[in-house]
């Protein structure tokens, strides 16, 4: 008998119609597996993948949900698309996708509208990472525990344990980890490690995050050679975490730090500060080409995250930013850059 799955609620959509969609894949119809680039999106692509065998395998960041990817896809002759860990704000750009292909979006983000109609099946359900929603899904359709392990060290990585921590807690125990939370999850142990090489092999890997996907494997800890890459990862985190500690400016209610970076580890850094400082909202920006990139942090969810970004883009062209109550991130154009941190209380 295998490990009881928790049940999410779904804000919207049904997993009647879920099951349609994936009755309804076939050999003439090509499929577009489309993720996000963290560990919960790559874990979430795995799960999907193990299932479907998608023709097509992409990850992308947001500013890559555009035009240019559905000239891609259209191109390509694809006919069938499903969306994982992706929030997806625009209206337009579905109803581009809907022209040409039947779309499923698996998602977890805060969400303004309901995608679904008759060519979207969209399932959203809030403190649950992706990867557990394609897990749970999925798994009524094949058996995949075995991926069970990457599922719990996704979970890990995006700070959605606490709703299938009964599920966390035997995966846990059947690698003979132990699980338990205090004000976070334990930080160290078998699952932790794992996690936490994955989670700097995406940020070493970046511009081949495929080679990450193809390293993991089915069986518990299968990463390849993957972990002998996050040492350089890890030192630059370090020399960063001791730099905001001298660099850092007041705020209301906590800190904001500007810097500029090598590896892509402001999201990571930003978790790290969080759990430092658990009760303070932590924001960090960085110049990223022609964007101005940011995240946010409040570990004790006192103050919303997700609502705190969205009001400092308000009226700004081209900005974007989401995600959830202890977390978020967005960007601006780089010509908004002194605006946004205005708009935050930044005092130099």
């Amino acid at each position: 008998m295998g490990i009881e799955l928790v049940k999410p609620e779904f804000a919207v959509g049904s997993e009647k119609r879920f099951f349609e969609f994936i009755q309804g894949l076939n050999d003439k119809d090509k499929v577009a597996l489309i993720s996000h680039t963290d560990l919960d999106g790559i874990s979430a692509a795995r799960v999907v993948n193990e299932v479907i065998d998608a023709d097509v395998l992409k990850f992308v960041g947001y500013e890559e949900l555009n035009d240019n990817l559905i000239e891609e896809l259209k191109k390509s002759k694809i006919k069938k698309i499903i969306f994982t860990d992706l929030m997806i704000k625009e209206h337009l750009f579905i109803k581009k996708l809907e022209k040409f292909a039947d779309i499923l979006i698996i998602d977890h983000h805060r969400f303004d509208k309901d995608f679904n109609s008759d060519k979207t099946v969209f399932l959203n359900a809030q403190d649950f990472c992706a990867a557990y929603l394609a897990y749970y899904l999925f798994s009524k359709t094949q058996d995949i525990e075995k991926l069970g392990w990457l599922v719990a060290c996704a979970s890990i990585a995006d700070w959605m344990y606490f709703k299938n921590q009964e599920w966390m807690k035997e995966v846990f125990d059947k690698y003979e980890d132990n699980f338990f939370i205090e004000k976070s999850i334990r930080k160290s142990g078998k699952f932790w490690d794992l996690q936490w090489n994955l989670t700097l092999a995406l940020v070493y890997f970046k511009e081949d995050l495929r080679r990450v996907y193809d390293s993991i494997g089915v069986g518990f800890g299968e990463i390849g050679d993957l972990e002998k890459y996050s040492g350089d990862v890890q030192k630059e985190i370090d020399s960063f975490l001791k730099r905001f500690e001298k660099e850092k400016i007041e705020i209301k209610g906590g800190y904001f730090w500007e810097f500029k970076q090598g590896f892509e580890i402001s999201s990571i850094v930003s978790s790290l500060l969080s759990s430092k400082y658990g009760d303070k909202t932590i924001v960090i920006g960085r110049d990223d080409g022609e964007y101005y990139k940011f995240s946010a942090r409040r570990l004790d969810k006192r103050e919303d995250m997700n609502l705190l970004l969205s009001s400092l883009i308000r009226d700004i062209k081209y900005a974007s930013a989401g995600g959830h109550v202890a977390a978020s991130g967005g960007h601006v154009l780089l010509r908004d850059k002194e605006e946004f941190k205005r708009r935050l209380g930044v005092k130099e």
